[in-house]
């Protein structure tokens, strides 16, 4: 009994060493669980550089993000990456058809510049998204303390688009869509600046949906113009660059070799382009009240007939690569002989947004 009782306890003894030991070892792999997951949430933020020069740490991949612009709208949906947008501004989601996912009643505002901070928060997303001319700063005050990070992509800014469509795809995981994408804008762009290389660029003075409205150095419009391989008339202007408008004697005085007017179709909002191209007679009606112009019969473009219309929509396509390759086209037609806006135009709505391409937003049409 004795014997058998010192047996049970050494059993014991031993019995609980063990369990100790299981204990500490079991503490020390929690220790490293604990390590293994703080790794694996760091690995779960990116660190991207938005449009502005923000150092900006995201979650990674991005899954749940409000975007205001149509632009910007365009980019993440030609990477891919549109099913994590789970809402958009009203200027966006006003084009029922192209927009059909997203309900105007449930907006995160009109637009970059009038947002609507309460629905954001309501919403919850990880990421604001909006370009450089909107409330970005006023954004990451008011969203920080939930949270909710703010990053600034400007889907009409050629001159960064490389950069931009790279954020994109890192940021919603889809870098292969985000190369492709690369890819076909560049190829274009590169082929206008070999094949015009040394001649002489002819002047441009591009008009807004506003009247008289114009474009300025610096500017998404002023980019455009430079991609098309134009020189812009108001590039040295030295007036108030806040406001676009300008005096019509100004545009008379710089006598540009071409004039390219900006135009919606009147069931769109002020200034914002819709699927649905501009009608023939609107866009003929634009180009004749630019010639009936007092004065402007003296300009050369209006002279030699070369005033032409793209819509709101249209132009913008890709960073307004679209607008540019058609600018392109039209000024130098004999230059570039390989080059097809209208089937990169179609490639850009069929293959990248999956709409079918509608004709009209162009005009007059290029000639075959």
């Amino acid at each position: 009994m004795r014997k058998y009782t010192t047996v049970k306890r050494v059993a014991v003894i031993m019995l609980s060493a063990a369990m100790t030991m299981n204990l500490a070892a079991c503490g020390k792999a929690e220790k490293k669980e604990d390590v293994k997951q703080e790794d694996v949430k760091k690995a779960e933020t990116i660190i991207l550089k938005d449009n502005v020069g923000r150092d900006v740490e995201l979650p990674h991949p991005v899954t749940k993000a409000v975007v205001a612009s149509r632009y910007n709208n365009e980019l993440i949906r030609a990477c891919n990456a549109i099913d994590k947008v789970i809402a958009v501004d009203l200027n966006t989601a006003q084009d029922r058809e192209y927009w059909a996912q997203f309900d105007p009643e449930n907006t995160i505002g009109k637009g970059q510049s009038e947002l609507n901070y309460e629905k954001i928060i309501e919403l919850n997303p990880e990421v604001l998204i909006l370009p450089d001319n909107g409330s970005y700063e006023e954004a990451i005050e008011q969203l920080d303390q939930f949270g909710i990070k703010v990053f600034v992509i400007s889907g009409y800014d050629t001159a960064d688009f490389e950069n931009q469509i790279r954020n994109i795809g890192k940021m919603f995981d889809e870098e292969k869509a985000a190369d492709k994408f690369i890819n076909y804008f560049k190829e274009p762009i590169d082929y206008i600046k070999t094949a015009l290389k040394d001649q002489e660029k002819k002047t441009v003075y591009l008009e807004t949906t506003t009247e008289y409205g114009t474009s300025f150095p610096g500017d998404y419009y002023a980019n455009m113009i430079e991609y098309s391989g134009g020189k812009n008339v108001f590039d040295d202007y030295k007036g108030d660059r806040n406001n676009t408008v300008i005096d019509p004697e100004e545009v008379i005085t710089r006598n540009p070799d071409f004039i390219f007017k900006n135009v919606s179709p009147d069931k769109a909002l002020k200034g914002t382009g819709v699927y649905e191209a501009p009608s023939g007679d609107l866009m003929q009606k634009n180009i004749d009240d630019i010639k009936k112009r007092s004065g402007w019969d003296e300009i050369t473009a209006v002279k030699n007939n070369d005033v032409y219309a793209m819509s709101q929509f249209g132009h913008g396509g890709a960073s307004k690569m679209i607008g540019a390759v058609y600018m392109a086209k039209w000024m130098y037609p004999e230059l570039l002989t390989e080059l097809d806006p209208d089937e990169i135009y179609r490639e850009w709505l069929e293959d990248y947004q999956g709409f079918k391409n509608l004709e009209g937003h162009f005009y007059p049409e290029l000639s075959k």
